[in-house]
């Protein structure tokens, strides 16, 4: 082969080699774009809702560590109709992270039955009342039905329903309660935890919801959307009165050893503070 030939030889091979890259960056492109999507819209949008949030109100900082396996931010977002829907003059933030995306599926976790991550969510709860205390009675006990009634309007009203589930169930089948525990680096939290049968989050796709631009969306067929399934939920309630809110620390998974896992690594870890 001659040195003109080589040199044409070689050129090509750069350029072929060149074609190849920019196809593979573009494919990767679109394979994560549902992930990238994700990311962009869900740092955005939860920067907006923290600006108006209860935490804002009421000058308290959270902090809370991202578990493995989970999505990698904690998401913000301000549950305006929950007084309206459970009738109790208090207005709520929620702080939360959901299962990772599954690289092979580009959806989340959430989805996926057979994932210890399945319709699973943790973060903080943060509600200011009118009026009076949200979460615990005059005398200072444990009101669980007020605990209850912020895990129900999350999981039913604003996860379930934005998938299009019109008829969401949400059970309470036994309830333990433990006095005087330690959450974030402070004790004199009480400790929930509960037994619970609800509605799964996997369904069949049939058109597109705005929820799927932070999960992506479902990729494979169920026989039933939405079919009941057993959870562990755990919450760590606690009244700041420097603050003037009440603090609830949560983790809802389909197993118990999740959910340890999970107030391990995040919950056992998360800071609370003056907001700066």
């Amino acid at each position: 082969m001659t040195a003109a030939l080589k040199k044409t030889h070689a050129g090509v091979m750069r350029r072929v080699i060149i074609i190849l890259i920019i196809a593979a960056v573009l494919f990767g492109i679109v394979w994560t774009y549902p992930m990238l999507q994700s990311g962009v819209v869900m740092s955005v949008y939860s920067a907006q809702q923290m600006s108006d949030s209860v935490m804002k109100d009421c000058g308290v900082g959270i902090q809370i560590p991202i578990a493995d396996g989970w999505y990698p931010k904690m998401l913000a977002f301000n549950a305006d109709g929950f007084a309206a829907w459970s009738g109790i003059d208090a207005r709520m933030s929620i702080l939360y992270s959901f299962g990772a995306f599954n690289l092979a599926t580009r959806t989340s976790s959430l989805y996926d039955p057979a994932s210890d991550k399945y319709s699973a969510f943790y973060g903080a709860y943060v509600v200011k009342k009118n009026g009076g205390v949200f979460g615990f009675n005059e005398d200072g006990s444990l009101n669980a039905d007020d605990v209850t009634t912020a895990v129900r309007y999350d999981d039913t009203q604003l996860v379930l329903a934005n998938f299009g589930c019109d008829a969401p169930m949400f059970g309470v089948k036994e309830i333990q309660t433990t006095q005087d525990t330690a959450c974030a680096g402070s004790g004199g939290w009480t400790r929930i935890d509960a037994a619970l049968r609800v509605s799964g989050a996997a369904h069949t796709y049939k058109e597109s919801k705005t929820s799927y631009l932070q999960y992506g969306k479902p990729t494979q067929r169920v026989d039933k959307d939405f079919a009941e399934t057993d959870m562990t939920g755990r919450v760590y309630a606690k009244y700041f009165s420097e603050y003037g809110c009440t603090v609830m620390m949560y983790c809802l998974a389909p197993g118990l050893e999740t959910v340890d896992r999970c107030d391990e690594e995040a919950l056992q870890k998360a800071a609370i503070s003056a907001l700066k």
